[in-house]
This record gives structure tokens, sequence and C-alpha cells, in this order.
């Protein structure tokens, strides 16, 4: 028996030591910038890569995955999300011919649907059939913990968690809460959690409201990707609220407030549902309508006014599924049509045709992602600052004063000298301007401190400022 455990922790070593080489190849020798496609009819899957050195060389097969499937880039590495019925992360090397180098399973009968890094030995996986979000390492796929959702979940049981944005230290997940037993009708209102992604843990952003609380949206269902608008600095989302019915819209929501912020364009306007969006400026952009007839349209919009413009494409049947804007500028469209599937390239500064016909990836396209972020996240944080506790040193109180130029999620705590928390004594959303905490010298239970250094640690966004005090008993 000790022997079998020696080999199988071997492998373990081997694979894992295996998988890092990789990743330090990838980073080394990674091949010029590509889109990657996951394709589909919905009984098989296959993948598909296109490559932006302006020859749009397209490389058909490139790796088999499932029929539900959509993919991320991190770190030289594509990870593929294989969802309802497979429910595991594959990684692929491209430096390595697209070899899959690991697959991991996220939990049978969880269906994932998105992953966050943190950093190369660490994620999140939303999972929609489960009220846990998945902490894991995905290149060992080291299960590391979770975070429990289930505060906000609806009658069926479940929360239905879709996507991610990670922010810093703050992980946003959204939270469609639909009704799986009443033919998926959203059920009350729909929110955003906030996930501290250092800590591990749910924030409540009203401690003084009974339970949990959320971001709630200004609309019901947010079934697409969140995107991050630069220019204004907020966090997008669509909502499409009942299908069919124009309830919904692109929510605003302000991630340094942790506000909603209104609708930047509504279903209406839109003439539709929105399946998806793109910002490219802050006076461009595109959608993908659900029309009432059953059909998709490309449409342009004004992110600034919103106002939509002429449809630039409209097949006449439900066939777009994604677009997203390449780091050069290009709009790339997923069209599933029957007769002729493939990827449609169009200049994004002026939605006209770069390629006059689509890109044929094999199967029809499904998702498709980029091997470098599509825009430089130049956020800013709210500007904060700590000042001087005193007196100090102190006994029995310390006052810790500290200001925000704008309002913020704040976490104050203190730790001892070997960097153990000894109690937090705020945690909230503040309002810009000047605050002080007071600490009386007890720890989180009560009990005396005794005399030495402590540190009082400031978090504000994703600032995070330190101060020394001393308690002399």
């Amino acid at each position: 028996m000790k022997k079998k455990r020696s080999v199988a922790s071997s492998k373990s070593l081997r694979t894992a030591i295996l998988i890092a080489l990789a990743v330090l190849a990838a980073r080394g020798t990674r091949a010029a910038d590509y889109a990657f496609i996951t394709a589909t009819d919905y009984a098989t899957g296959s993948s598909a890569v296109i490559h932006l050195d302006g020859s749009y060389t397209t490389e058909i097969g490139v790796a088999s995955v499932h029929s539900d499937a959509v993919a991320r880039w991190y770190a030289g590495l594509v990870y593929v999300i294989n969802r309802e019925g497979a429910d595991n992360i594959q990684v692929l090397d491209p430096a390595d011919h697209w070899a899959t180098i690991a697959q991991h399973s996220v939990g049978n009968g969880t269906n994932p649907v998105d992953i966050a890094f943190v950093s190369p030995h660490k994620a999140f996986v939303s999972r929609n059939d489960s009220n846990l979000l998945l902490i894991m390492d995905p290149l060992t796929g080291t299960h590391l913990g979770t975070v429990d959702l289930s505060f906000f979940a609806d009658g069926d049981g479940l929360c239905e968690m879709d996507h991610l944005y990670l922010k810093g230290d703050m992980l946003f997940v959204s939270i469609q809460r639909v009704d799986r037993d009443n033919w998926w009708m959203p059920v009350g209102d729909s929110y955003l959690a906030v996930v501290d992604a250092a800590a591990d843990s749910l924030v409540d952003l009203d401690p003084v409201e009974p339970g949990m609380q959320g971001i709630p949206l200004p609309a019901a269902n947010p079934d697409g990707e969140l995107e991050y608008d630069r220019w204004r600095n907020r966090l997008l989302v669509s909502c499409v609220g009942l299908w069919g019915v124009r309830d919904g819209g692109i929510a605003i929501v302000d991630p340094f407030a942790f506000e909603p912020d209104g609708l930047l364009l509504t279903e209406t306007a839109a003439g539709g549902d929105i399946g998806d969006f793109e910002i490219f400026s802050p006076s461009k952009g595109y959608l993908i309508v659900d029309t009432p007839s059953f059909t998709t349209r490309l449409v342009p919009f004004d992110p600034s006014s919103g106002t939509v413009g002429t449809p630039l494409y409209s097949p006449p049947a439900w066939v777009l599924n994604d677009i997203e804007i390449s780091p050069a500028g290009e709009l790339f469209v997923a069209d599933q049509t029957e007769t002729a599937p493939g990827v449609w390239i169009r200049d994004a500064a002026t939605g006209a045709l770069i390629l006059p016909s689509p890109h044929s990836t094999g199967l029809p396209p499904f998702s498709i992602c980029f091997s470098e972020p599509s825009t430089t996240d130049a956020r800013p944080t709210p500007s904060a600052q700590l000042g001087r506790p005193f007196p100090n040193p102190f006994n029995p109180l310390a006052r810790i004063p500290f200001t925000l130029a704008a309002p913020s999620y704040v976490e104050l705590a203190v730790y001892d000298a070997r960097g153990a928390l000894v109690r937090v004594l705020l945690s909230g959303v503040l309002a810009g301007g000047s605050h002080e905490a007071l600490w009386d010298g007890l720890d989180g239970a009560g009990c005396t401190c005794t005399s030495g250094v402590y540190f009082a640690r400031l978090r504000a966004g994703e600032l995070v400022f330190t101060g020394k005090l001393v308690l002399l008993r």
C-alpha cells in the first residue's frame, strides 16, 4: 500500500512538473496572436484557430472539446470550460500543437459556466447547477475550497450563478435566480454577488440588513458575460428578463460604490433581447439582438446616447451566438447559419467587412476568445488614505482615522506582529469623506490583548494601507 501511494505521488509530481514546464514554454514561445473558437453541432464539439497576423489563416479541428464549451485565455494557455454533461476544465497548450495537457473535473452535474484567474495556481469557477462557487488550481486541478452562494437561491434551491469578473481582490458573480421548475422564469431580483478573492469569502454589502446583501440589478436574469466599460469605469451585463419580453437591457454597476446605476440601453431601444454586446469606444458598440420573430441580428449602437443604428447583418434565423473585439480592433462574429457557418471579421471602428465571407471553423462556431485581452485594463481605484493612529502607544483606546475620496467597500482590521488576524473593526460600504475607527485593545472574542506591536490594515477597493499600533498594558 505504501508503494502504491509513493507511485501515485510520483506521478502527481511528474504531472505538475510537466504542466509547469508547459506554462513556461507557452509564455516564452507563444505563437502569434490568435482567435480560439469553440465549435459545435450540439452533438459533437471541436475547435478552430484564426491567426491574427494579417493573413487570417485558419486551422480547423485543433482540439476536440465538448459540444457545449466556451474558452478563456490565460498566461499562454487556453482553458476550455466543458459545460453541462462534461463538467470539467480542459487545458490546451498552443505551443504544443494545442495538446490537452490537463483535464480537471469541477464536480459531476455542476455545469460550469465561467472561470476567473487570480494566479496560475488559483481560479474561481462558477457552476450553474451548484450554490458553491469553486476555488481550484487550474493547472493541477486541486480543489482549494468553495464560497457558499446559497444566500441568493430562489425557490428551486439554486441561485444560478453565471458569469465572473475579477477586479483587484473583488470577484463579481452574476446571480440569475431563475426558476428551473417553471420554464426558467426569473424570480424576483437578480444580483451581482461580491466575493473577496483574497479571503475567499462572500462580502455582505449591507451588514445592517438581515441576510447577505449583493448588488441588486436594475433588470432580471443577467445572461451575458460581465464586461468592463473602461471609459466610464463601470461593469456592464446584459439582462434579458423574460425571454421575448422587452423588460431588460444592459445593466450598469458601479464597481467602486457597489451600486446599480440604471440601464445603458433598454431592450425596447434595441428591438429585442440583447444576447451579447461589445463596446469599442465611448460612442461605438455592437449588439446581438434576439428578435421576437426568433431571428438574430448584428446591430451597432452608441453607448453614450443609448441609441441603435441600422442592422449590419440580419440572417433569417437564430444563428448569431457570440461577438468579440480583437486586440487589433477587429469585430469577430460567430455565425451558425446552417448552409455556411463561420466567423465574420469586421472593422470595429466602422463596422465594415474586412473579409467578404465568413471564415469556416468546421462545425458551426459557438464562442470566441483571443490570446490577449482586447483592451488595456486601465481601471482606476478609489483614492483613500490611512491616517496616523493616536494616541500611540495607547491604553485603553486608539483612534484610527482614514479618508475616502469616493464611496468604497472598506475593511479595517487589526493584526498582530506575526500577521495573524486579531479583530475586524469595520467592514462595509462607506461614503466618501473622513472616517474613524476605534480599537479598545480587545480581540474578536472580546478577550484582552497583551502589550505589544499591532498593525491596522485598511483595504479600500484595490488599495491597501497599513499603520503600526503599540499597546501598553
